[in-house]
């Protein structure tokens, strides 16, 4: 056999890569029947999705990318009979994506929620995983949150990853879901290649090994505060000379992107990496750093916080940073950016806490129960408990 081509990317190999992929589960289970795992929309340069279902085959839970949702008219006629189906619904940017006017978002959302109805007339299940509560830089809100609404009233089970998360979606959308599984953002341990130490990575980047350095990872759009911790890093790096901001990431063409630009360019204290960190060079920021920096404005849930968590580094967050129980207590120092002398007064005196060796063991310990593995197979137990007809 030839596979020319990477999984769940080729819109001509679809039905083949789903039926080859059916064909490998255990058939011969009548305690877990195959489940055709569909998933929608997929993101190929997250680790992401790859590590929430990295033990769904032990469930028999097969997944299958989905690119567009229109493909479901050639996969789901394509199934074996009997075979249960489930649509696992991630992000909903796709579902308003180009839309210009809130007209045109309205009959967007409609469109989908005939699609969500027709698809349980269907019998396929609906799983949605709550990723964040609305886009980050909303445009359309009313229309975004109706379409929150449409999502969680059609979901047999909707995927949170904090308890704390629940009360948020009843208090911005008021809708109660069927049924709630809890399944923690898994940090990305094993997913990044990880093998240079301290002094390889600063030699690496050029940074002095006495140097004390924060690192925020990820891309720089307004909801995540860049510009806002510049103003606590003036502050900081006065008192600290040794204080180096380290960020790495692309810039959105998004408002205040230009400005962090010019003012990362002109400061002794930061060095910016603007673009994208191939997976093998990842290491070299993290491994360079002290701890993180996360200064959101909001968030609910962090890939950039389960990274760094991963490479136990500790971290520094803002008061808008949503921990998603990703962190130990041990390991975070709260700041909040609206007070940039009091956020560099926590910078500047907590340099002994960053390097003690206990925070790090703390950090270590806690994270143990967020391996991917771990995290993976309580999800795929608790959505077949959901999901599975009665005995």
């Amino acid at each position: 056999m030839i596979l020319p081509w990477r999984r769940g990317t080729s819109a001509a190999h679809l039905v083949d890569d789903a039926l080859s992929a059916l064909s490998a589960a255990d058939w011969a289970d009548l305690s877990q029947p195959p489940v055709a795992w569909l998933h929608w929309p997929i993101d190929i340069a997250n680790p992401y999705q790859s590590l929430l279902y990295s033990r769904f085959a032990r469930h028999n839970l097969v997944p299958i990318r989905v690119r567009r949702l229109d493909q479901l008219d050639t996969l789901l006629p394509a199934l074996p009979d009997g075979v249960a189906r489930v649509l696992h619904v991630h992000w909903l940017y796709d579902v308003t994506a180009g839309c210009s006017s809130t007209a045109q978002a309205e009959a967007a959302v409609d469109t989908f929620a005939r699609t969500l109805d027709a698809l349980r007339r269907q019998d396929v299940r609906l799983v949605w995983t709550v990723h964040n509560v609305l886009p980050h830089e909303t445009v359309h809100r009313a229309t975004e949150i109706r379409l929150r609404q449409v999502m969680l009233a059609a979901a047999d089970v909707v995927h949170l990853m904090h308890d704390s998360h629940l009360d948020i979606l009843r208090d911005t959308f008021g809708v109660e879901p069927r049924n709630v599984v809890i399944a923690r953002h898994p940090t990305f341990v094993g997913a990044y290649p990880d093998w240079v130490d301290r002094r390889a990575a600063r030699n690496h980047l050029g940074i002095p090994l006495g140097a004390r350095v924060l690192v925020t990872f990820g891309q720089v759009r307004p909801y995540k505060g860049h510009g806002d911790f510049l103003d606590a890093l003036d502050i900081a790096s006065a008192d600290d000379p040794r204080l180096r901001w380290l960020v790495a990431g692309k810039v959105r063409e998004e408002a205040g992107g230009p400005e962090f630009m010019r003012r990362a360019a002109d400061h002794p204290a930061v060095i910016f990496h603007p673009g994208f960190v191939p997976d093998s060079d990842v290491q070299y920021f993290l491994r360079a750093a002290d701890a993180a920096v996360y200064p959101y404005r909001s968030s609910l849930n962090s890939g950039a916080l389960a990274l760094t968590a991963g490479f136990e580094l500790p971290a520094y967050v803002s008061t808008g940073t949503t921990v998603g129980g990703l962190m130990p207590d041990e390991g975070l120092r709260r700041f909040d950016l609206t007070d940039p002398a009091k956020a560099a007064e926590i910078i500047t005196g907590s340099a002994g806490w960053a390097g003690s060796p206990s925070v790090h063991e703390a950090v270590r310990a806690h994270l143990h129960e967020l391996t991917p593995a771990r995290i993976s197979d309580r999800l795929a137990t608790d959505l077949r408990r959901h999901l599975d007809p009665p005995a």
